[in-house]
């Protein structure tokens, strides 16, 4: 026979530009200006008139008078009037913003002396704190949400041709059908084709039907509370499901139930905030014992209790305290069907342990619906750069944050074990009394990054740069086939600084002639140290066990030179030292050094 497929992909995308609808606003557009760093030398500087009075002022002939009026400014205009009404006449000479000396063409008692000065107007306290905090209402400068939907169909042992639009007439019927052709895909298209004769009824046909079905929804938005800062978030929700069967004839020429073995297999993964347990210290002088493990266990034990009251809901026979086999009461916290090492308790109590989620709210679902996403986000700070006391050391000054977690099935696949009544309930257990679940998956992973948690880059006026970053990762693994967790966290902080010199002169002598270079000569040192460690959590036994790890210290040095606009010449030298974390390995200590010649030829 032959092999149809088809495949359609939907997708819904719309983005929200604020920032455009902030610009179209005179007032909003204010509130912008006004609140950058450099709004105060942007500004158009407002005045206003204060007047100094003094009465009773005498004056004599060529004698030089203080006045001290404190207006705090030099542009000061000075009227002083006599008894009679008329300006009394001298040399004015300004000493300072608060200070003015007078020298009288003549004498002259009881006079009134007036000093107006013309001063910057101060903005209200209560106007820049308002703009400011509507500045960070207008923070959100962009959202976007993209929703893919894709569905596809692969079936083989089709026996039609292809005809006009590739059906053709079969059994009276359009085969495989026009919904099949515009690429709609439904999963019991397979049983339609079977029962309208388009299968082939070759018994060795062991190529299965499949299914696939995808949906990712993509949530990104750009937050800028004030100018300089921007964060960048994201939140991300992938589901991918493959279903296969097995369309293959009996000898009778029929499609029974029982050759189907349908199987469904695929992955999974959720952003998460897993922030709150990042930060927990871990090392030797504890035992290496986890908070959050240890959270992780009395969670399964609360799980294990919601488990069993949903199932008694629905199954009327069913009591949770009662040994199953014996009909005795049962030894400890966790509720029959649902033990130590049933996968239906571990993985909510995972989810909750690691994301901080309350136990007894936590959802039950193998696979945590949309509104359960989290958001990530990566800062950056380049606001340092626009102040006039940073700009006369710094060129640039640049600070940064990233932070990602993902919750992640990396395969499930379907038990083919699980089976439900009509009430809904399954009743197959495993081998340790715990009733199994309708998907088979073997580990777990939070992955998390701080990539970085912070750094910094600093660009000085002087040639100089200096950098420093701490990143950090750990990624947490539950295996349900071992019952355990393998928890790696890695640590590492980077220091670096850097130099140009200007336009180095060296000189050449090839074939008896010299021949000058000027370029400019970069230098730069690194040093790193990074803490990697990995521990092993067994739920069963109760332990914490160290089985890899290193403590690497490195220190680099490198210098460049541009011969040409074609060649570069770079030499290195570096040191590596490790110290491990587990006796079973050896400290190790490497040191590289040399030089590299680079040729370009295209530029």
């Amino acid at each position: 026979g032959n092999s149809i497929k088809n495949h359609t992909e939907i997708t819904f995308s719309g983005t929200a530009n604020l920032s455009s609808l902030y610009s179209k606003s005179k007032f909003l557009k204010n509130i912008e200006n006004n609140t950058r760093p450099d709004a105060v030398q942007r500004m158009k500087t407002e005045y206003k008139t204060e007047t100094f009075t003094r009465n009773n002022v005498n004056f004599r002939t060529d004698v030089m008078r203080p006045l001290v009026h404190n207006l705090r400014t030099k542009d000061v205009k000075v009227k002083i009037v006599k008894k009679d009404g008329s300006e009394l006449k001298g040399k004015l000479e300004i000493i300072s913003e608060n200070r003015v000396n007078f020298t009288s063409a003549e004498a002259a008692d009881g006079t009134q002396v007036t000093i107006e000065g013309r001063v910057p107007k101060k903005r209200n306290p209560l106007t820049v704190t308002g703009e400011y905090m509507l500045r960070a209402l207008m923070g959100v400068r962009s959202v976007s949400l993209t929703y893919t939907s894709a569905q596809g169909q692969y079936l083989p042992g089709f026996t039609p041709e292809a005809g006009f639009l590739g059906m053709s007439r079969t059994n009276n019927v359009m085969a495989p059908g026009l919904p099949f052709i515009l690429g709609y895909s439904n999963k019991k298209f397979f049983d339609k084709a079977a029962a309208n004769g388009w299968l082939t009824t070759d018994t060795l046909l062991n190529t299965p039907a499949i299914y696939n079905n995808k949906i990712d929804l993509s949530l990104r938005g750009v937050v800028e509370p004030f100018p300089g800062l921007k964060i960048d978030i994201n939140a991300d929700r992938r589901f991918l499901e493959n279903e296969s069967s097995y369309y293959t004839a009996d000898f009778n020429g029929n499609f029974p139930d029982s050759t189907r073995n349908r199987v469904i297999t695929g992955n999974f993964s959720i952003s998460i905030i897993s922030w709150g347990t990042a930060f927990e210290k871990v090392s030797k002088k504890n035992n290496y014992i986890s908070n959050t493990f240890e959270n992780f266990k009395k969670n399964a034990v609360i799980i294990s209790g919601r488990r069993a009251e949903a199932r008694r809901q629905l199954d009327p026979g069913y009591d949770p305290d009662l040994d199953p086999d014996t009909g005795l009461p049962l030894e400890g916290d966790y509720k029959n069907g649902y033990g130590k090492s049933s996968r239906e308790v571990l993985i909510p109590a995972f989810y909750a342990a690691y994301t901080k989620t309350d136990p007894h709210k936590v959802e039950l679902a193998t696979f945590p619906s949309a509104f359960r996403m989290m958001p990530n986000w990566r800062i950056s700070f380049d606001g340092f750069s626009k102040f006039e006391f940073v700009k006369r050391v710094f060129r640039s000054v640049n600070i940064t944050h990233q932070y990602r977690s993902v919750y992640q099935i990396g395969s499930y696949t379907t038990n083919l074990n699980y089976f439900v009544d009509g009430n809904g309930v399954n009743n197959i257990r495993d081998l340790q009394k715990n009733y199994i679940q309708k998907y088979e998956i073997n580990t777990i992973t939070v992955s998390e990054q701080f990539s970085p948690l912070i750094n910094i880059d600093m660009n000085w006026k002087s040639n100089l740069t200096s950098r420093f970053e701490w990143r950090k990762s750990r990624t947490i693994s539950l295996n349900l086939t071992g019952n355990q967790i393998t928890d790696n966290r890695i640590n590492e902080l980077v220091v670096g600084a850097g130099y140009r010199f200007d336009d180095v002169q060296i000189t050449l002598k090839t074939g008896g002639a010299q021949r000058s270079l000027k370029s400019d000569l970069n230098i730069r040192l690194d040093l790193s140290i990074r803490d990697d460690k990995t521990v092993v959590r067994k739920l069963i036994e109760d332990v914490n066990q160290p089985v890899a790890g290193i403590m690497m210290f490195k220190i680099g040095a490198t210098a460049d030179y541009v011969l040409s606009d074609r060649f570069n010449l770079q030499f290195f030298a570096d040191h590596t030292m490790n110290n491990p974390f587990v006796a079973s390995t050896f400290p190790t200590s490497n040191t590289n050094f040399g030089f590299s010649l680079k040729f370009t030829l295209v530029q």
